[in-house]
């Protein structure tokens, strides 16, 4: 009898043992942010909607148009570091990215008040044109990887 429990314990031992040998996730989990029981229930007046600004009209300083808010990047800190720009193309076609800062943009409202009316950036299209190509990581990381 005793011999049966000894058998048994021992291959309930070599059923799990696999298990315990596992690698155990080490990693540390990313520690959440708290919200500080802060849910805004209203937009400010002083606020933008990412919505709204991208695909807002980019002119320069004397009207010309530039092109189009691509896209934004934003920081871990959620601050909106850099707006991407599509310039020039027809259609979608032919256009160069390229990243301004969100401090350079100055945002004019519509009549209304309540969306971008258009973004006036203090360069011209021949500057954005010029300029370096905006890179997303996704993009760096497939051109490191096609060099190797």
């Amino acid at each position: 009898m005793v011999t049966r429990h000894l058998a048994f314990a021992a291959a309930a031992l070599l059923l799990i043992l696999p298990a315990l040998a596992q690698d155990v996730d080490t990693e540390t989990p990313t520690p959440l942010r708290a919200t500080g029981g802060a849910y805004p229930a209203r937009q400010d007046a002083n606020q933008w909607l990412g919505s709204n600004l991208i695909g807002a009209k980019v002119v320069s300083a004397s009207n010309e148009t530039i092109g189009r808010v691509a896209n934004l990047v934003i920081n871990d800190d959620g601050a909106i570091v850099s707006v991407v720009i599509a310039v020039g193309g027809v259609l979608g076609m032919g256009t160069k990215e390229v990243a301004v800062t969100f401090k350079s943009l100055n945002i004019t409202r519509s009549k209304a008040g309540d969306v971008i009316d258009h973004v006036t950036l203090a360069a011209t299209l021949s500057d954005l044109r010029h300029a370096a190509a905006f890179k997303t990581l996704s993009q760096q990381i497939a051109e490191r990887h096609a060099q190797r």
